[in-house]
């Protein structure tokens, strides 16, 4: 008699986001959220303002993250997951000159958090659980 070990074939883009990758999601959907609020809130910025260009792309970044995340929360396509960990990098990259100019505590711990919890999001969205393999006797 022979062990025949089969991985699945049917292998969709579409499948049901895991509890972890749906917790990373909400993140990145808080994250893109609380982008907006810097194009139009009188904030102290320190001795030097961000250019508004700046301000305006993080916003569209943000957008594009909720955008994602809802796709994947319903869907969980695997695109939308990936694109929306990519805009959550570019984000917080856009955020890394915040903690080294010369600008308020605020503006730093607000960029220190923002990191941070990019980095939680996409380790939580991008992990992949692992499929158990039928092995037919």
């Amino acid at each position: 008699m022979s062990t025949i070990t089969t991985a699945p074939t049917h292998l969709s883009a579409d499948t049901t986001p895991t509890p972890s990758v749906r917790a990373g999601l909400a993140l990145s959907a808080i994250l893109g959220l609380s982008n907006i609020p810097f194009l139009f809130a009188d904030i102290d910025w320190g001795a030097e303002e961000p250019p508004f260009a700046m301000l305006l792309m993080n916003a569209v970044i943000g957008m594009v993250s909720v955008v994602c995340a809802i796709l994947a929360w319903k869907s969980g396509n695997r695109k939308a997951i990936r694109i929306n960990a990519a805009a959550l990098i570019v984000n917080a990259l856009l955020v890394v000159p915040g903690l080294f100019v010369e600008t308020t505590t605020f503006i730093r711990i607000v960029s220190a958090v923002t990191i941070v919890v990019t980095l939680v999001a996409v380790v939580l969205t991008m992990r992949r659980e692992r499929m158990p393999v039928r092995v037919i006797d």
